[in-house]
Protein backbone atom coordinates (compact mmCIF):
# COMPACT_ATOMS: atom_id res chain seq x y z
CA UNK A 1 0.00 0.00 0.00
CA UNK A 2 1.07 3.56 -0.75
CA UNK A 3 1.16 6.22 1.97
CA UNK A 4 -0.05 9.66 0.93
CA UNK A 5 2.93 11.92 1.63
CA UNK A 6 2.18 15.45 0.43
CA UNK A 7 5.35 17.43 -0.10
CA UNK A 8 8.49 15.50 0.88
CA UNK A 9 10.29 13.11 -1.49
CA UNK A 10 9.27 9.48 -1.08
CA UNK A 11 11.36 6.33 -0.99
CA UNK A 12 10.66 2.64 -1.30
CA UNK A 13 7.12 1.42 -1.91
CA UNK A 14 5.64 4.92 -1.58
CA UNK A 15 7.07 5.83 -4.99
CA UNK A 16 4.26 4.80 -7.30
CA UNK A 17 3.85 4.50 -11.05
CA UNK A 18 7.36 5.46 -12.16
CA UNK A 19 8.88 2.00 -12.71
CA UNK A 20 9.06 2.25 -16.52
CA UNK A 21 10.49 5.74 -16.36
CA UNK A 22 13.18 4.68 -13.89
CA UNK A 23 14.08 1.68 -15.99
CA UNK A 24 14.42 3.90 -19.07
CA UNK A 25 16.77 6.32 -17.28
CA UNK A 26 18.78 3.45 -15.87
CA UNK A 27 19.27 1.96 -19.34
CA UNK A 28 20.31 5.29 -20.81
CA UNK A 29 22.92 5.75 -18.08
CA UNK A 30 24.64 2.57 -19.19
CA UNK A 31 25.70 4.31 -22.37
CA UNK A 32 25.90 7.99 -21.51
CA UNK A 33 24.83 11.00 -19.51
CA UNK A 34 21.27 12.07 -18.73
CA UNK A 35 19.60 15.43 -18.14
CA UNK A 36 16.48 14.93 -16.01
CA UNK A 37 14.09 17.87 -16.28
CA UNK A 38 11.01 18.31 -14.11
CA UNK A 39 9.27 21.19 -12.31
CA UNK A 40 9.31 21.23 -8.53
CA UNK A 41 7.12 18.65 -6.79
CA UNK A 42 6.91 16.38 -9.85
CA UNK A 43 8.85 13.60 -8.11
CA UNK A 44 12.32 14.27 -9.49
CA UNK A 45 14.08 13.76 -6.17
CA UNK A 46 12.13 10.56 -5.51
CA UNK A 47 13.29 9.24 -8.90
CA UNK A 48 16.89 9.95 -7.95
CA UNK A 49 16.46 8.22 -4.59
CA UNK A 50 15.21 5.11 -6.36
CA UNK A 51 18.29 5.11 -8.59
CA UNK A 52 20.38 5.33 -5.41
CA UNK A 53 18.45 2.84 -3.27
CA UNK A 54 17.61 0.17 -5.85
CA UNK A 55 20.09 0.20 -8.74
CA UNK A 56 19.06 -1.98 -11.68
CA UNK A 57 22.68 -2.72 -12.59
CA UNK A 58 26.09 -2.49 -10.98
CA UNK A 59 27.02 1.13 -10.35
CA UNK A 60 27.89 3.33 -7.36
CA UNK A 61 26.23 6.70 -6.78
CA UNK A 62 27.67 9.97 -5.54
CA UNK A 63 24.75 12.34 -4.96
CA UNK A 64 25.20 16.08 -4.40
CA UNK A 65 22.55 18.77 -3.99
CA UNK A 66 23.90 21.94 -5.61
CA UNK A 67 20.93 24.26 -5.10
CA UNK A 68 22.70 26.68 -2.75
CA UNK A 69 26.21 26.55 -4.23
CA UNK A 70 27.66 29.61 -5.93
CA UNK A 71 31.20 28.75 -7.03
CA UNK A 72 33.19 25.84 -8.52
CA UNK A 73 35.25 25.32 -5.35
CA UNK A 74 32.03 24.57 -3.48
CA UNK A 75 31.11 21.93 -6.06
CA UNK A 76 34.44 20.11 -5.71
CA UNK A 77 34.21 20.39 -1.92
CA UNK A 78 30.71 18.89 -1.92
CA UNK A 79 31.81 15.99 -4.11
CA UNK A 80 34.75 15.29 -1.81
CA UNK A 81 32.45 15.29 1.22
CA UNK A 82 30.06 12.89 -0.46
CA UNK A 83 32.98 10.59 -1.24
CA UNK A 84 33.97 10.68 2.42
CA UNK A 85 30.43 9.83 3.52
CA UNK A 86 29.83 7.01 1.04
CA UNK A 87 29.45 3.47 2.36
CA UNK A 88 31.45 2.19 -0.60
CA UNK A 89 34.91 1.51 0.86
CA UNK A 90 36.62 1.86 -2.51
CA UNK A 91 35.32 5.38 -3.05
CA UNK A 92 35.88 6.30 0.56
CA UNK A 93 39.54 5.41 0.06
CA UNK A 94 39.60 7.69 -2.98
CA UNK A 95 38.72 10.63 -0.71
CA UNK A 96 41.41 9.56 1.74
CA UNK A 97 44.02 9.44 -1.03
CA UNK A 98 43.39 12.93 -2.40
CA UNK A 99 46.49 15.07 -1.96
CA UNK A 100 44.57 18.11 -0.71
CA UNK A 101 42.58 16.34 2.01
CA UNK A 102 44.62 16.36 5.29
CA UNK A 103 44.77 12.83 6.63
CA UNK A 104 44.31 13.87 10.26
CA UNK A 105 41.28 15.94 9.37
CA UNK A 106 39.79 13.13 7.31
CA UNK A 107 40.34 10.60 10.09
CA UNK A 108 38.78 12.83 12.71
CA UNK A 109 35.79 13.49 10.49
CA UNK A 110 35.18 9.79 9.85
CA UNK A 111 35.21 9.01 13.56
CA UNK A 112 33.12 11.94 14.71
CA UNK A 113 30.43 12.49 12.09
CA UNK A 114 28.71 15.62 13.43
CA UNK A 115 27.29 18.64 11.65
CA UNK A 116 29.73 21.01 13.36
CA UNK A 117 32.69 18.98 12.19
CA UNK A 118 31.19 18.71 8.73
CA UNK A 119 30.85 22.48 8.49
CA UNK A 120 34.44 23.06 9.63
CA UNK A 121 35.79 20.56 7.13
CA UNK A 122 33.80 22.03 4.25
CA UNK A 123 34.80 25.63 5.02
CA UNK A 124 38.51 24.82 5.24
CA UNK A 125 38.46 22.61 2.16
CA UNK A 126 36.59 25.20 0.11
CA UNK A 127 39.11 27.90 1.03
CA UNK A 128 42.02 25.62 0.15
CA UNK A 129 40.46 24.60 -3.19
CA UNK A 130 39.35 28.02 -4.38
CA UNK A 131 42.60 28.94 -6.21
CA UNK A 132 43.06 25.43 -7.69
CA UNK A 133 39.61 23.87 -8.01
CA UNK A 134 40.21 22.59 -11.57
CA UNK A 135 43.38 20.70 -10.72
CA UNK A 136 41.76 19.35 -7.56
CA UNK A 137 38.67 18.26 -9.47
CA UNK A 138 40.75 16.54 -12.12
CA UNK A 139 42.62 14.62 -9.45
CA UNK A 140 39.32 13.57 -7.86
CA UNK A 141 37.80 12.29 -11.11
CA UNK A 142 41.04 10.61 -12.22
CA UNK A 143 41.04 8.55 -9.03
CA UNK A 144 37.30 7.83 -9.20
CA UNK A 145 37.71 6.65 -12.80
CA UNK A 146 40.03 3.90 -11.60
CA UNK A 147 37.04 2.17 -10.00
CA UNK A 148 36.14 -1.27 -11.39
CA UNK A 149 32.47 -0.29 -11.61
CA UNK A 150 30.63 2.64 -13.14
CA UNK A 151 30.40 5.63 -10.79
CA UNK A 152 27.27 7.74 -11.28
CA UNK A 153 27.42 11.37 -10.19
CA UNK A 154 23.93 12.76 -9.58
CA UNK A 155 24.19 16.54 -9.59
CA UNK A 156 20.84 17.78 -8.36
CA UNK A 157 19.91 21.39 -9.24
CA UNK A 158 23.02 22.19 -11.27
CA UNK A 159 20.86 24.63 -13.30
CA UNK A 160 20.04 26.49 -10.08
CA UNK A 161 23.73 26.66 -9.16
CA UNK A 162 24.58 28.11 -12.58
CA UNK A 163 21.74 30.60 -12.24
CA UNK A 164 23.09 31.77 -8.88
CA UNK A 165 26.58 32.13 -10.33
CA UNK A 166 25.25 34.31 -13.13
CA UNK A 167 24.10 37.02 -10.72
CA UNK A 168 27.53 38.72 -10.94
CA UNK A 169 29.87 39.35 -13.88
CA UNK A 170 32.71 37.35 -12.31
CA UNK A 171 30.23 34.57 -11.55
CA UNK A 172 29.16 34.43 -15.19
CA UNK A 173 32.72 33.83 -16.30
CA UNK A 174 33.20 31.21 -13.57
CA UNK A 175 30.01 29.49 -14.78
CA UNK A 176 31.32 29.35 -18.34
CA UNK A 177 34.63 27.94 -17.16
CA UNK A 178 32.90 25.33 -15.00
CA UNK A 179 30.59 24.20 -17.82
CA UNK A 180 33.50 23.88 -20.25
CA UNK A 181 35.55 22.02 -17.65
CA UNK A 182 32.76 19.53 -16.97
CA UNK A 183 32.24 18.93 -20.68
CA UNK A 184 35.96 18.31 -21.24
CA UNK A 185 35.91 15.95 -18.26
CA UNK A 186 32.97 13.96 -19.68
CA UNK A 187 34.61 13.62 -23.07
CA UNK A 188 37.94 12.40 -21.75
CA UNK A 189 38.68 8.70 -22.48
CA UNK A 190 40.04 8.40 -18.95
CA UNK A 191 36.57 8.93 -17.47
CA UNK A 192 34.76 6.26 -19.48
CA UNK A 193 33.52 4.69 -16.23
CA UNK A 194 32.00 7.94 -14.98
CA UNK A 195 28.39 8.90 -15.68
CA UNK A 196 26.53 12.11 -14.92
CA UNK A 197 22.87 12.62 -14.22
CA UNK A 198 22.03 16.31 -14.03
CA UNK A 199 18.63 17.19 -12.63
CA UNK A 200 16.91 20.53 -12.45
CA UNK A 201 13.57 22.05 -11.53
CA UNK A 202 14.18 25.15 -13.65
CA UNK A 203 14.86 25.09 -17.37
CA UNK A 204 18.59 24.81 -17.97
CA UNK A 205 18.19 25.76 -21.64
CA UNK A 206 17.13 29.31 -20.72
CA UNK A 207 20.10 29.72 -18.39
CA UNK A 208 22.63 28.39 -20.87
CA UNK A 209 21.16 30.39 -23.74
CA UNK A 210 21.64 33.53 -21.67
CA UNK A 211 25.25 32.51 -21.11
CA UNK A 212 25.71 31.52 -24.76
CA UNK A 213 26.74 28.03 -23.62
CA UNK A 214 23.90 25.77 -24.76
CA UNK A 215 26.43 23.54 -26.55
CA UNK A 216 28.05 22.69 -23.22
CA UNK A 217 25.37 20.05 -22.52
CA UNK A 218 24.70 18.68 -26.01
CA UNK A 219 26.27 15.36 -25.00
CA UNK A 220 23.43 14.76 -22.50
CA UNK A 221 20.26 12.93 -23.42
CA UNK A 222 17.34 14.99 -22.15
CA UNK A 223 14.54 13.13 -20.34
CA UNK A 224 11.44 14.96 -19.11
CA UNK A 225 9.36 13.72 -16.19
CA UNK A 226 5.71 14.05 -17.18
CA UNK A 227 2.36 13.71 -15.38
CA UNK A 228 0.87 10.22 -14.98
CA UNK A 229 -0.97 8.55 -17.86
CA UNK A 230 -4.73 8.43 -17.09
CA UNK A 231 -4.79 4.72 -16.18
CA UNK A 232 -1.87 5.11 -13.79
CA UNK A 233 -3.50 8.16 -12.19
CA UNK A 234 -6.69 6.21 -11.53
CA UNK A 235 -4.75 3.27 -10.11
CA UNK A 236 -2.79 5.68 -7.89
CA UNK A 237 -6.01 6.99 -6.34
CA UNK A 238 -7.13 3.40 -5.82
CA UNK A 239 -3.91 2.71 -3.90
CA UNK A 240 -4.37 5.79 -1.73
CA UNK A 241 -7.97 4.82 -1.02
CA UNK A 242 -6.98 1.27 -0.09
CA UNK A 243 -4.32 2.52 2.33
CA UNK A 244 -6.82 4.55 4.35
CA UNK A 245 -9.82 2.29 3.86
CA UNK A 246 -12.08 5.06 2.59
CA UNK A 247 -15.13 4.47 0.44
CA UNK A 248 -14.59 6.45 -2.76
CA UNK A 249 -16.75 5.60 -5.75
CA UNK A 250 -15.44 5.50 -9.33
CA UNK A 251 -17.48 8.65 -9.99
CA UNK A 252 -15.62 10.47 -7.22
CA UNK A 253 -12.24 9.29 -8.50
CA UNK A 254 -13.15 10.53 -11.95
CA UNK A 255 -14.31 13.87 -10.53
CA UNK A 256 -10.95 14.35 -8.77
CA UNK A 257 -9.01 13.79 -11.99
CA UNK A 258 -11.43 15.93 -13.98
CA UNK A 259 -10.96 18.86 -11.61
CA UNK A 260 -7.17 18.58 -11.52
CA UNK A 261 -6.64 18.24 -15.26
CA UNK A 262 -3.10 17.02 -16.02
CA UNK A 263 -2.62 14.16 -13.50
CA UNK A 264 0.51 15.34 -11.72
CA UNK A 265 1.10 12.94 -8.77
CA UNK A 266 1.62 15.83 -6.35
CA UNK A 267 -1.66 17.45 -7.37
CA UNK A 268 -3.48 14.14 -6.96
CA UNK A 269 -2.00 13.77 -3.47
CA UNK A 270 -3.16 17.26 -2.46
CA UNK A 271 -6.65 16.67 -3.84
CA UNK A 272 -6.99 13.29 -2.14
CA UNK A 273 -5.54 14.58 1.15
CA UNK A 274 -8.11 17.38 1.34
CA UNK A 275 -10.98 15.01 0.52
CA UNK A 276 -9.79 12.56 3.19
CA UNK A 277 -9.46 15.34 5.79
CA UNK A 278 -12.96 16.57 5.06
CA UNK A 279 -14.32 13.04 5.49
CA UNK A 280 -12.45 12.63 8.78
CA UNK A 281 -13.67 15.97 10.14
CA UNK A 282 -17.28 15.97 8.92
CA UNK A 283 -17.92 12.23 8.64
CA UNK A 284 -20.08 12.80 5.60
CA UNK A 285 -20.13 10.48 2.56
CA UNK A 286 -17.68 11.29 -0.20
CA UNK A 287 -19.73 12.28 -3.23
CA UNK A 288 -18.86 14.07 -6.48
CA UNK A 289 -20.45 17.18 -5.01
CA UNK A 290 -18.27 16.88 -1.91
CA UNK A 291 -15.17 16.52 -4.08
CA UNK A 292 -16.08 19.61 -6.09
CA UNK A 293 -16.69 21.66 -2.94
CA UNK A 294 -13.37 20.55 -1.44
CA UNK A 295 -11.58 21.48 -4.64
CA UNK A 296 -13.18 24.93 -4.75
CA UNK A 297 -12.91 25.80 -1.06
CA UNK A 298 -9.81 23.92 0.09
CA UNK A 299 -7.47 23.05 -2.79
CA UNK A 300 -7.90 26.42 -4.49
CA UNK A 301 -8.33 28.27 -1.20
CA UNK A 302 -5.93 29.71 1.33
CA UNK A 303 -5.50 26.33 3.08
CA UNK A 304 -3.46 24.98 0.15
CA UNK A 305 -2.02 28.21 -1.23
CA UNK A 306 1.49 27.43 0.01
CA UNK A 307 1.53 24.22 -2.04
CA UNK A 308 1.44 26.23 -5.26
CA UNK A 309 3.02 29.59 -4.35
CA UNK A 310 6.37 28.58 -5.83
CA UNK A 311 4.83 28.72 -9.32
CA UNK A 312 4.29 32.44 -8.81
CA UNK A 313 7.46 33.11 -6.81
CA UNK A 314 9.92 31.45 -9.14
CA UNK A 315 8.99 33.88 -11.92
CA UNK A 316 10.52 36.56 -9.70
CA UNK A 317 13.48 34.39 -8.76
CA UNK A 318 14.54 33.09 -12.19
CA UNK A 319 13.22 35.51 -14.79
CA UNK A 320 14.51 38.98 -15.58
CA UNK A 321 12.35 41.79 -14.18
CA UNK A 322 10.69 42.74 -17.48
CA UNK A 323 10.27 39.07 -18.42
CA UNK A 324 8.62 38.45 -15.06
CA UNK A 325 6.18 41.29 -15.65
CA UNK A 326 5.31 40.08 -19.15
CA UNK A 327 4.99 36.43 -18.09
CA UNK A 328 2.64 37.28 -15.23
CA UNK A 329 0.48 39.39 -17.53
CA UNK A 330 0.25 36.59 -20.11
CA UNK A 331 -0.56 34.01 -17.44
CA UNK A 332 -3.24 36.27 -15.98
CA UNK A 333 -4.86 36.69 -19.40
CA UNK A 334 -4.63 32.96 -20.11
CA UNK A 335 -6.31 32.20 -16.79
CA UNK A 336 -9.20 34.50 -17.70
CA UNK A 337 -9.53 33.56 -21.38
CA UNK A 338 -8.61 29.84 -21.16
CA UNK A 339 -6.53 30.06 -24.35
CA UNK A 340 -4.82 32.71 -26.50
CA UNK A 341 -3.22 32.80 -29.91
CA UNK A 342 0.50 33.34 -30.28
CA UNK A 343 -0.08 36.81 -31.77
CA UNK A 344 -2.22 37.93 -28.83
CA UNK A 345 0.39 36.68 -26.35
CA UNK A 346 3.02 38.61 -28.29
CA UNK A 347 1.01 41.82 -27.99
CA UNK A 348 0.83 41.39 -24.20
CA UNK A 349 4.57 40.74 -24.20
CA UNK A 350 5.29 43.93 -26.15
CA UNK A 351 3.15 45.94 -23.80
CA UNK A 352 4.84 44.68 -20.64
CA UNK A 353 8.41 43.58 -21.38
CA UNK A 354 9.61 46.95 -22.64
CA UNK A 355 11.65 45.31 -25.35
CA UNK A 356 10.02 46.66 -28.48
CA UNK A 357 9.49 44.21 -31.32
CA UNK A 358 11.89 41.48 -30.22
CA UNK A 359 9.98 38.39 -31.31
CA UNK A 360 13.02 36.19 -30.65
CA UNK A 361 13.08 37.16 -26.98
CA UNK A 362 9.32 36.58 -26.76
CA UNK A 363 9.77 33.13 -28.29
CA UNK A 364 12.50 32.27 -25.76
CA UNK A 365 10.30 33.38 -22.86
CA UNK A 366 7.32 31.33 -24.07
CA UNK A 367 9.56 28.29 -24.48
CA UNK A 368 10.79 28.80 -20.92
CA UNK A 369 7.20 28.95 -19.66
CA UNK A 370 6.49 25.68 -21.46
CA UNK A 371 9.60 24.01 -20.04
CA UNK A 372 8.66 25.20 -16.55
CA UNK A 373 5.17 23.62 -16.84
CA UNK A 374 3.17 26.83 -16.87
CA UNK A 375 1.76 26.57 -20.37
CA UNK A 376 1.50 24.32 -23.41
CA UNK A 377 1.00 25.15 -27.08
CA UNK A 378 -1.85 23.32 -28.80
CA UNK A 379 -0.48 22.66 -32.27
CA UNK A 380 -3.89 21.86 -33.76
CA UNK A 381 -5.67 24.96 -32.42
CA UNK A 382 -2.49 27.09 -32.65
CA UNK A 383 -3.20 28.48 -29.17
CA UNK A 384 -1.51 28.61 -25.77
CA UNK A 385 -3.22 27.48 -22.60
CA UNK A 386 -2.27 26.49 -19.07
CA UNK A 387 -0.56 23.11 -18.87
CA UNK A 388 -2.90 22.00 -16.09
CA UNK A 389 -6.48 22.92 -15.23
CA UNK A 390 -5.67 23.11 -11.51
CA UNK A 391 -2.92 25.67 -12.14
CA UNK A 392 -5.22 27.76 -14.29
CA UNK A 393 -7.96 27.68 -11.65
CA UNK A 394 -5.46 28.51 -8.89
CA UNK A 395 -3.94 31.40 -10.88
CA UNK A 396 -7.39 32.77 -11.62
CA UNK A 397 -8.39 32.46 -7.94
CA UNK A 398 -5.33 34.25 -6.52
CA UNK A 399 -3.84 36.39 -9.30
CA UNK A 400 -6.55 36.81 -11.90
CA UNK A 401 -7.11 40.48 -11.05
CA UNK A 402 -3.47 41.55 -10.63
CA UNK A 403 -0.21 41.58 -12.49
Amino acid sequence: MVANRVGPPVRGKDLYGREKFIKMISEKLKAGHVLLAAPRRFGKTSIMYRLIDEPLWDYTVIHADLEHLTEPAELITELVMQLVKTKDDRLSKVAQSLSYVPKTLWGKFRKNFEEVELFKVKVKLREDLRPRWRESGEELFAKVAESKNIVLFILDELPMMIDRMMRTESGKEDARILLHWLRTLRQSPSTSKVRFLIAGSIGIARILNELGEIASINDFESVRLKPFPPKVATAFIDELVATQGLIVTPECRQKMLELIGAPVPYFIQIMYSEVAKTFAEDEEPITPETVERVYRDKVLGVDCKTYFDHYYGRLRDYYQLQEEKAAKRILRELAVADSLTRDVCYQFYRGNAGRGDSFDEFDIMMTDLENDFYIIFDQDARRYRFSCKLLRDWWLRHYGMGI
